[in-house]
């Protein structure tokens, strides 16, 4: 919990409001939650209540008593709380009055107490009372104090020194996301405003909403340091390279536990403060362009995925797994679902079908999220809000979208203006997520103890650990796979640029080569004939060769004498006045030039014989026909030959196999 230092005031004009919005019964000083009023919310035999329940507001100081019954009484009313909830906190009073009574007996509202004070306190109390679980009543005691802090609190949101984003007009937030508050006490007063001022900016306009809590996070850090080292400063007009440089070491000295992904975002959003500064040319920014006081090298890298190995995706053998859970009867599982885990299955369901983002799956709406055209083409309809595409359609089969009706009409049954105003197809209509989707968390968590439950394991045997981004690429491996164009495919993902649908290629292309393999040994092994001695003699083939045969049906190779030069053609030969074999990086020759190499050593053993008497050039020859001989040999024994340029386009096409991607 967040709490300001700034205090209230508790105004006539919010008390009446108090008064006036608690008509009878609510505010009694005795609620029966058998009534029928309580009953409209809910069933009273939940657990720990009974039919004769009470909730006892008499043993609290009179303000805070009414404040209760409002606090009780609006998160009743907004689905917020359930019965058992308040039931829960009303049982918390008798040893909050008391408490009261004796630490703060001449207090008028909760919110007159000292927060942090009071808190610890509170705990002590609890325990000289010997009570088992302290937990319900500090949950009350903090959920209580905030509530009544941001009632009384009229001011300005951006007056504020502690925002809760949700009050910010047309801020971009995450429908997923929970944490809402920003506080901006630590830094220093004459910085504080502008540093508002930008934060304001970034939630209106920036794509993300989770991009404002790792920019502050630098921006503290950076103002941390300038109030530590340069406390005279009135504004930043002397911020250069040097004092930048310090700051560099204590920022890596402050994160030294966090990786350079964690840190990435801080340094980052130090860069954008700055630059915002001076494209507003705010008199309080650098004078000094900000080229010259942060260089690229000082943000520190963020860890990329760049091979199929580290690009994490689910394989098939348990994306079969999985499938076959779903598709079994819920009532004959072992243990059984339970009606909320029941309730994640259609989630799970279209992130294998279609593979967009989790956040976007639980964006979606019941009222224009199923597209049917002639009653026989389903599409999924929805808004990507990372690339800013709306009303996104992917088809889907028959079973997905049957799966997707029901869900819709069941969530259309439920909903109404008050628990669900946004008309999300997987919402949460009580308690303190009414009005919003699923939690993110929840939906990874439940996979994931389905796995351990029904043993869905791994080649090792080991229980998988599922992530929800996960399913995408999956996807993006199985629409290659199927042959699907990369630029359909990037329109499926509505990616921005093309860069991560080749990802998914360079997963494939994995599964390309094996297919190859399997070919090869299909068609047969390699075979050496020695038409002198009349054999017939098959080649052990090495991994260079192999992967060589693959590429050189992918890429272009130009022909030269005894084998392929892999130099780029607009780069030119620069080896072109000396043979190939000797000193070209770009060469490389496979088994099959072998009769050229024999006809070339007996042309070279002919120019030497009839040069015996020309030493210069004889020596060139001789040496010549010493790396003819010596590549000849490697030839025979089923192995390649490459220069050093042309081993490196080998390890590169083993890598990403960028250029057969870009020939498709």
């Amino acid at each position: 919990m967040i709490v300001s230092n700034f205090k209230p005031d508790v105004t006539n004009l919010k008390v009446r409001e108090i008064v006036t919005s608690l008509k009878s019964p609510w505010n009694d000083d005795v609620w029966l939650l058998s009534s029928q009023v309580f009953r409209e919310y809910g069933k009273i035999e939940e657990k720990g209540a009974t039919k004769n329940s009470t909730i006892r507001f008499n043993s609290l100081p009179n303000l805070v008593s009414l404040e209760a019954k409002y606090f009780l009484f609006h998160g009743l009313s907004n689905y917020r709380f359930s019965i058992r909830t308040i039931y829960t906190y009303g049982q918390t009073f008798k040893r909050l009055g008391r408490f009261l009574e004796k630490h703060y007996f001449n207090i008028n509202s909760f919110i007159d107490i000292p927060f942090e004070k009071a808190l610890s306190k509170y705990k002590f109390f609890l325990r000289q009372e010997r009570i088992s679980s302290i937990k319900a009543n500090i949950h009350f005691f903090t959920t209580f104090f905030e509530f009544l802090y941001d009632f009384y609190d009229m001011r300005d949101e951006f007056d504020k020194d502690i925002w809760d984003v949700r009050n910010i007009p047309h801020a971009s937030v995450e429908i997923n996301y929970s944490r809402f508050k920003l506080n901006f006490e630590s830094i220093h007063k004459k910085f504080r405003t502008v540093v508002k001022q930008y934060c304001w900016y970034s939630l209106t306009f920036k794509s993300s909403g989770r991009i404002y809590n790792a920019d502050l996070v630098g921006i503290k850090c950076f103002f941390n340091f300038i109030s530590t080292h340069f406390g005279h400063w009135n504004d930043l007009s002397a911020l250069s390279r040097k004092e930048f440089e310090k700051f560099l070491v204590f920022f890596h000295t402050s994160f030294r536990n966090c990786t350079d992904s964690t840190k990435h975002p801080y340094i980052s959003g130090v860069k954008l403060f700055l630059e915002y500064l001076q494209k507003n040319e705010l008199p309080i920014g650098p004078t000094k362009p900000i080229l010259s006081i942060i260089f690229p090298e000082d943000i520190p890298p963020k860890k990329r995925n760049l091979n199929e190995n580290e690009i994490k995706y689910i394989p098939e053998d348990i994306l079969n797994q999985l499938q076959n859970l779903l598709n079994y009867d819920p009532s004959k599982l072992i243990p059984k679902m339970t009606g909320k885990e029941l309730e994640y299955v259609p989630i799970i369901v279209l992130l294998i079908a279609t593979g967009w983002r989790i956040s976007d799956i639980l964006n979606l709406r019941y009222d224009n999220c199923l597209i049917v055209i002639n009653s026989e083409k389903y599409y999924l309809q929805g808004d990507i809000n990372k690339t800013k595409v709306n009303n996104h359609r992917v088809p889907v089969d028959k079973d997905v979208a049957m799966v997707l009706q029901t869900v819709i009409e069941s969530t259309k049954a439920k909903s109404n203006d008050q628990n669900n105003p946004n008309h999300f197809l997987f919402v949460r209509t009580r308690g303190k997520r009414m009005g919003r989707p699923f939690a993110t968390t929840s939906v990874q968590r439940n996979l994931n103890n389905w796995a351990f439950r029904y043993n869905i394991v791994d080649s090792k045997g080991e229980v998988f650990h599922f992530r929800n981004h996960a399913f995408r690429h999956s996807k993006g491996v199985e629409l290659i796979n199927l042959g699907m164009n990369l630029t359909h495919i990037m329109k499926w993902f509505a990616h921005a640029s093309p860069e991560m649908t080749l990802t998914y290629a360079k997963l494939a292309d994995d599964t390309l080569r094996k297919e190859w393999e399997k070919a090869i040994k299909k068609k047969g092994p390699l075979l050496k004939v020695n038409i002198s001695q009349g054999t017939v003699q098959e080649i052990k083939l090495d991994d260079d060769l192999i992967h060589w045969e693959y590429i050189k049906s992918n890429i272009e190779a130009a022909k030269v004498p005894l084998g392929y030069c892999m130099a780029s053609k607009k780069e030119g030969c620069p080896f072109v006045i000396t043979p190939c074999l000797d000193s070209c990086p770009n060469f490389c020759t496979t088994p099959e030039h072998i009769p050229e190499f024999e006809k070339e050593i007996q042309n070279v053993k002919e120019v030497i014989e009839r040069t015996k008497d020309m030493p210069i050039f004889n020596g060139k020859n001789q040496k010549q026909l010493e790396n003819l001989n010596r590549i000849r040999d490697l030839l025979s024994n089923g192995a390649s030959y490459n220069g050093v340029n042309a081993k490196k386009v080998l390890l590169d096409a083993k890598i990403s196999k960028e250029n057969f991607i870009h020939e498709s």
